[in-house]
């Protein structure tokens, strides 16, 4: 069977069928120690691996990926939205969400920025679900990520005692990266 006659045939696959592939996909993740596929943006990270040279790592709140080098990055990936009427493309956004709180924030500021830091790029992906294709990869610079984020998670700091669950969290959007330091590749 070709790719694109397996393709057709996934498709078109009524729930039972469809039942079967996708528990065989969480299989094949398990087989390869990869994680839930379906928990996380999981299988987008995969793909992003593939798709940017680089080996998933393993689940557990570090870096997403790693090349044979040993430089490690984080992966975001959202929905693509198209272009508006004027055929420019959209404002997309990812979340930065779940950050562990701490209760002062000299020491969360510490904390985030390790945490963003740690990844020499961020790869910032938009997807077109219906045909199933990367469209955009913004590959962007840590200390890009880190400008743009620190502030959005010094405000969700502040505002988190209010809340039950204190973790912080923080979204970066296209529009946060005009005139910043940033890579875009075309898919």
């Amino acid at each position: 069977m070709t790719n694109e006659e397996l393709k057709e045939t996934i498709l078109n696959a009524d729930d039972e069928l469809m039942q079967v592939i996708l528990l065989t996909v969480l299989r094949w993740f398990q087989k390869k120690a990869l994680g839930n596929p379906f928990n996380y943006n999981r299988a987008f990270e995969w793909l992003q691996a593939k798709l940017l040279g680089f080996d998933l790592t393993t689940v557990g709140g570090g870096s997403d990926g790693i090349d044979k080098n040993g430089i490690t990055a984080e992966f975001k990936a959202t929905v693509d939205k198209g272009l508006t009427k004027n055929g420019v493309p959209k404002q997309h956004s990812w979340a930065y969400n779940g950050t562990s709180y701490f209760p002062d924030l000299e020491k969360q500021i510490e904390y985030c920025t390790q945490k963003i830091m740690r990844d020499q790029n961020h790869y910032w992906s938009t997807v077109d679900y219906d045909a199933g294709e990367f469209v955009t990869t913004y590959k962007v610079p840590n200390e890009t990520v880190n400008e743009i984020l620190l502030s959005k998670w010094i405000t969700s700091w502040k505002n988190s005692s209010n809340r039950k669950d204190p973790r912080i969290g923080g979204s970066v959007t296209t529009k946060d990266l005009i005139g910043k330091d940033y890579e875009k590749l075309v898919h």
